[in-house]
Formats: C-alpha cells, sequence, structure tokens
C-alpha cells in the first residue's frame, strides 16, 4: 500500500475529529470526501483548513467545481483557480483521473466565465459564480487555474482531449494535477533544504557587508531538477500561491515555447533570488561551479521557477539544456531583517502573499502573546497544526478590515493585499481585545450565513453580505456598550466579549433586517428576489452603500436608536 496515501487518510480522519462543524450529518464517506477537498484545496493555496472552509461550494448542484479561490489582481486581471475532488475508498489501487469529470470541467469554464450562459446552481456555488461574473462585466479578465484533486493517477489522453479541443491556443485557461504526493510535500515542508546547484559558464562571488553573493547563470533544466524535488517547500519565504496562467507567466511559457525566441530567455526575464544559510564551491575553478547550499530557498521568482517546471514538462520533447536565466544567491544566515528587505526589494514579477514575511512583525508577536493572555490562540505563522479554535492572522485581517477599519467592501477582495498594502491600515494601533472581538463577530456572521433564511428579502444578499453584516454588528456592540473602539482593551475584554455573546443573535437579526431595507432603497425595488446575484455581488463590492447609508449619521440614528 502507498504509505503517502496511508498518511493522507490518517490527516483525513484527523480533520474531521478537529473540525465538526465543518460536517454537519453526512456520512463518513461524505466526511471523508470532504475532508480530502479541505486539504488539497488547504495544500494547494497554501492556507490553514479553517481558511480553505471558506472556498468551499462542493454538493449538489456544485457546477462542476467543488472549491473556487477568487482573487482580484492588478491590471483588472481575474485569478481564479476552481477544484474538483475525486477520492477512492481503496488505497491499494491507482486510478487515473476520470475523463468525464474532466468533460464536465471543461464545460464549467465555459459556462461560468460566460455571463450570457445560465447555470443551476447551489447557494454556495451561485455565490462564487456571481461574484466571478460581476467582475467580468466590470471589465476584469479572468485567468482560470482548475485543479483537477485525487489521490491517484493524472487523467489519460482522453481528459486531453476534452482539454485541447476546448482550450487549445487559449491563454486564460490552465488544467493541474494535484494529488496526495503533492499534498504530503505541504504536510512535510518545513525540513531544511540542502542541495547543489550547477552554475553555467563565469559565475561572480562578491562580499557585502560580511554577507556574500554569487550572480551567475543557470540552466533553465537545473530549475526543474530542483522543482521536481523539492516542490513549494522552497518557497517558504515566497509567494504561497501559483497564479496559473497570468500576463507574466504566460510571457515566460511563450518564450520558453517559441523556437526563436528561447535561446534568448536570459534576456526576457527578471532571474530569481535565492537566500540560504552558507555555500560552497571550488574557487579554484574558474566557470561551471557547482555550489553546494544548506538551507536553500527561493525568495524572488517562484512563480518563474514553478512556470518553468510545468513547461519543462509539458515538453520532454525540447531540448531546453541551453536555456538559461539569471540566479543570485545570497549567504544571509539565519538574519530574517535582512531576508524581509531582501524578499520585499526583489519582488515584483507578481503579487505577492506578504503574510509569511510579516509574520516576525513586532506587531504580530504582540498580538500572538495578548492573544495567548485572553485565552485564544493567534497563528501569525503558517503551520500544519489543525486548531478550528484559533485564529489564523489571514482570519485576523480580514475581519479587523471589515469592522474596525470600515472597509468591509474591500474585504472580500482584497486578501493578497492585507499584508501589504493594508497592512498598516488594518495592524496599526490594533490590540488583541479588538482583534478577537471582531473575528468573533465575522465568524458568527459566517456561520449564520451558512443557514437559509425562511425571510426572502434577507436570503436574497445573504451570499453576499457578510462582511457588511459583520461591520453593522461592530457598529453596534460599541454602540450598546456605549464606548468608542480606542476603549476596548484588556481591562474590559471580558465584559464586551459577555455582552456580544448575549445579544449577537438580536443585532444580527437587526443588522439582516435593516440591510435589507437599505437594500431596497438603494435598487429602488420592494422585492430583493428580482435583483440578480451578479448586480447584489457588485453592490458590495462599492462604497456607495457604506456612505449612502452605514457611515451617514442621519440614516444610522434613524434605523440604528
Amino acid at each position: 500500500m502507498d504509505i503517502a496515501k496511508q498518511i493522507i487518510d490518517q490527516r483525513i480522519y484527523k480533520i474531521i475529529a478537529d473540525n465538526p462543524e465543518l460536517f454537519f450529518h453526512e456520512d463518513i464517506e461524505k466526511k471523508r470526501s470532504k475532508a480530502f477537498l479541505l486539504l488539497g484545496v488547504a495544500a494547494y493555496l497554501d492556507i490553514d483548513i479553517a481558511e480553505a472552509a471558506q472556498f468551499i461550494t462542493d454538493g449538489g448542484g456544485d457546477g462542476g467545481f467543488d472549491a473556487a479561490y477568487i482573487a482580484e489582481a492588478p491590471d483588472t486581471q481575474l485569478n481564479v483557480i476552481l477544484f474538483q475532488s475525486k477520492y477512492s475508498r481503496n488505497l491499494d489501487k491507482d486510478s487515473n483521473f476520470p475523463a468525464n469529470a474532466i468533460e464536465k470541467a471543461v464545460n464549467t469554464v465555459r459556462c461560468v466565465f460566460d455571463p450570457a450562459s445560465y447555470i443551476l446552481l447551489n447557494p454556495k456555488s451561485k455565490e462564487k459564480v456571481d461574484e466571478i461574473r460581476s467582475f467580468i462585466l466590470d471589465g476584469h479578465i479572468p485567468f482560470v487555474t482548475f485543479v483537477m484533486l485525487n489521490n491517484g493517477l493524472p487523467w489519460t489522453q482522453e481528459g486531453d482531449f476534452f482539454i485541447n479541443n476546448a482550450f487549445s491556443g487559449q491563454e486564460q485557461v490552465h488544467f493541474v494535477h494535484f494529488c496526495h504526493t503533492d499534498i504530503i510535500q505541504y504536510i512535510n515542508r518545513s525540513a531544511p533544504i540542502c542541495t547543489q546547484l550547477s552554475l553555467s559558464g563565469r559565475a561572480i562571488q562578491e562580499n557585502f557587508n560580511y554577507k556574500r553573493v554569487i550572480l551567475g547563470r543557470i540552466a533553465v533544466t537545473e530549475i526543474y531538477q530542483l522543482m521536481e524535488e523539492y516542490g513549494d517547500s522552497l518557497l517558504e519565504k515566497n509567494i504561497r500561491r501559483y497564479l496559473g496562467n497570468n500576463a507574466v507567466n504566460d510571457g515566460i511559457i511563450h518564450t520558453l515555447e517559441d523556437t526563436a525566441k528561447r535561446p534568448n530567455f536570459f534576456f526576457f526575464n527578471n532571474g530569481i533570488t535565492m537566500i540560504c544559510e552558507k555555500f560552497s564551491y571550488n574557487a579554484l575553478q574558474e566557470q561551471n561551479w557547482i555550489v553546494k547550499i544548506d538551507h536553500l530557498q527561493i525568495i524572488n521568482g517562484g512563480q518563474t521557477c514553478k512556470t518553468i517546471h510545468q513547461t519543462l514538462k509539458a515538453h520532454p520533447e525540447i531540448d531546453f539544456s541551453q536555456v538559461y536565466l539569471l540566479i543570485r544567491l545570497y549567504e544571509v544566515s539565519k538574519d530574517e531583517g535582512i531576508i524581509q528587505d531582501i524578499t520585499y526589494a526583489t519582488n515584483s514579477q507578481n503579487p505577492v502573499d506578504f503574510r509569511d514575511l510579516k509574520s516576525n512583525d513586532e506587531r504580530q508577536i504582540l498580538l500572538e502573546k495578548s492573544a495567548q493572555d485572553l485565552g485564544f490562540i493567534y497563528k501569525r505563522k503558517r503551520d500544519n497544526i489543525l486548531n478550528p479554535n484559533a485564529i489564523p492572522a489571514t482570519v485576523a485581517a480580514e475581519s479587523v478590515f471589515a469592522i474596525w477599519r470600515e472597509q468591509p467592501h474591500l474585504a472580500k477582495y482584497k486578501r493578497n493585499e492585507f499584508f501589504d498594502r493594508y497592512y498598516n491600515d488594518i495592524f496599526n494601533t490594533l490590540n488583541a481585545a479588538q482583534m478577537i472581538i471582531a473575528v468573533l463577530i465575522f465568524r458568527y456572521c459566517d456561520t449564520c450565513r451558512k443557514h437559509t433564511s425562511s425571510n426572502k428579502q434577507i436570503q436574497a444578499h445573504h451570499p453576499y453580505s457578510q462582511h457588511f453584516l459583520a461591520y453593522i454588528m461592530g457598529k453596534l456592540l460599541l454602540q450598546k456598550l456605549n464606548i468608542s473602539l480606542d476603549t476596548l482593551t484588556h481591562q474590559n475584554f471580558e465584559a464586551v466579549y459577555q455582552m456580544f455573546i448575549s445579544l449577537k443573535e438580536q443585532m444580527y437579526s437587526q443588522a439582516e433586517t435593516q440591510l435589507s431595507k437599505l437594500l431596497t432603497n438603494y435598487f429602488n425595488c420592494s422585492d430583493l428576489c428580482k435583483i440578480d446575484g451578479r448586480t447584489m455581488s457588485a453592490a458590495f463590492r462599492r462604497f456607495d452603500i457604506l456612505e449612502r447609508y452605514l457611515k451617514n449619521p442621519q440614516w444610522w440614528d434613524a434605523h440604528f436608536q
């Protein structure tokens, strides 16, 4: 029996045991399938299980995808990662990803990303599709990665036929096979990487402020072998999510595939930046150094490396041995400060998830310690420990941004910028008491959102309004306590917490009702059920609901006194 499959199956049962609220009344086989999906999504996106749960859409009427990750990107680009999962109970047998599932996924892409196409969906899937289509109608161009997740083999040539027949020459759609062995890399990602790299031609080694650097040229085949062996574990300090086909990555692919451009790849690419604790080489050798490296990490160029790996894997018939790119290798020991500075300075090709870079920020450390004193666990760093009661830094950022920073219209779609563009806005002056209360409010709204309301007016906005409802509840809570946000500290935390527990149902109901009334005025329509999902979703991405109503003292006092 495949040991990797056993490990994954064991991990699945632990996920079920640790997160009972995610599985409701499903039978054990459905629980196993869903737990595998959660683990696969968490591994591919490199996030926690609790974070992965918000992207799950599986169930009857899911539209051909089991999970969806949506991220707005610069230049009106929309990155969408869809997942379809197949978990085999037979751990002794390897089976291919079904060809009919590939065909279904192809049809899903054709339908979902065409706003004119009709598709019958369950509420979770409908919410995601409405969001996607509202972006498209606003002029965003989608780049789609469809992840086919299983604990077996990739699809056969029949599956390739469906993909190529539909998207041959189409730059916006990319299909990826992701399986149990890939997930194992995620589980075991913390192991230090000690390896060697073969440079081509002459290289330069210099000393700067007692730190050493090598500048040289490396064949893309070396990068391929490196990624093949270590995968995403090389990117611990770099980008966490592969963005799939986007403008930058498409350019890399085209250059590598183009016979005329391929020899000049070195000049068309920014190169990669690596760090290590120590490197050594034969200094008596003039060229073609073999560099031995301890604790290797890629801090810039992760997208380039992943794209190179995928392109070379897709074209075994092409000789890439004479295709090179620039490499910068820094020996920086364990100096986290210089590592962060280098990473910030060199990451410019693609949007970066900066959570890891901020994890050692003083504010993050203080939040962790303060939350612990209040009886809560704050996870400033990623790990593989499953704890449904812990607060991941990303969830904290999203909650605070929506509620206390009064940006619910941005909080849902700007997750990639929480620890970059909006970091200071979110975390400056934030204390643990404020953070915890925000998370409790946000999670309560998320739980309520999953239940169908008997009120059709409320149900019409339910899939899209979570961040706004959380914002309203936060404002109501402070109002009922007659305190300002800056006076919410560890000293009155328990009183605020108890007030929230006792009034949460009342406040949520009030928020739902008043938001429904607000929307009837906003749309000038007494029946919100007549408003299509795309229009409703788009409304919650704009600021005018906030400015015209929720931040307007006259409107607020008239509806919440």
